[in-house]
């Protein structure tokens, strides 16, 4: 069960769930607060535990709001390891390419420019190009690690780069299109070696180092992106 409320000047979503102990409290990409709550957990209980934390959640809030895109000319977006600039043109129709350092947006000048539209260009643009560059990685590291090549999906996850079901799929955010080569790589070769071992245990770790001796520091530039790459209004 879902609910919103607003507590001072905080607004939340609430949603119950079943398996849970404790309220949980977090700010999502967009700066929205999510609240997890076991059942029977009464709204002003809730409340108490948002506001016991005020000052430290407007803090993120503020700072996720930030770092949220305008979709206006001349803003940078982060693409394959370095940054480029967003132009938007009157053109022919709706279409995004990539020219030099620049992610060109060409509009229909009849038709109004709304940041929705553009963001949605640019994440459809994201996928397919992830979806490109992932395609040889995967294949490259199945060889590497002596495994057969596994299906995989390009998502719009906000908070995983990537992940692996316990069926052997894989999963990857259309994000991955902001990281360099050596960043994408290390992303597949992480989500390919819980087809190894289904964990995070010391074998796992050990396979990542003895594949890429520098995966720790490579996996520090990634969790340092993860506000820059968000795509989201």
């Amino acid at each position: 069960m879902k609910t919103d409320g607003k507590v001072e000047n905080i607004p939340y979503t609430l949603l119950y769930r079943r398996g849970i102990r404790h309220i949980t409290v977090r700010v999502k990409a967009d700066g929205k607060v999510k609240v997890s709550a076991p059942y029977g957990i009464s709204k002003v209980a809730v409340e108490r535990v948002i506001l016991s934390n005020k000052e430290k959640l407007l803090h993120t809030i503020n700072k996720q709001q930030q770092a949220l895109h305008t979709y206006e000319t001349g803003e940078l977006f982060p693409y394959e390891g370095k940054h480029y600039t967003l132009i938007l043109e009157p053109g022919l129709h709706a279409a995004i390419t990539v020219h030099d350092s620049s992610l060109i947006v060409t509009y229909d000048p009849k038709k109004p420019l709304d940041s929705l539209s553009v963001c949605r260009l640019i994440k459809e643009h994201y996928r397919e190009e992830a979806r490109k560059r992932l395609t040889p990685l995967i294949s490259y590291w199945a060889d590497i690690l002596h495994l057969p090549i596994p299906p995989f999906s390009v998502r719009d996850s906000k908070s995983r780069w990537g992940s692996c079901s316990a069926k052997g799929r894989l999963n990857f955010s259309l994000r991955c299109q902001a990281l360099s080569e050596k960043q994408l790589s290390y992303l597949v070769l992480h989500e390919m070696a819980h087809l190894v071992h289904f964990n995070h245990s010391k074998e796992f770790h050990s396979l990542l180092l003895h594949y890429m001796n520098d995966y720790k520091q490579v996996q520090r530039t990634i969790f340092s992106m993860q506000r820059e790459t968000q795509l989201c209004l």
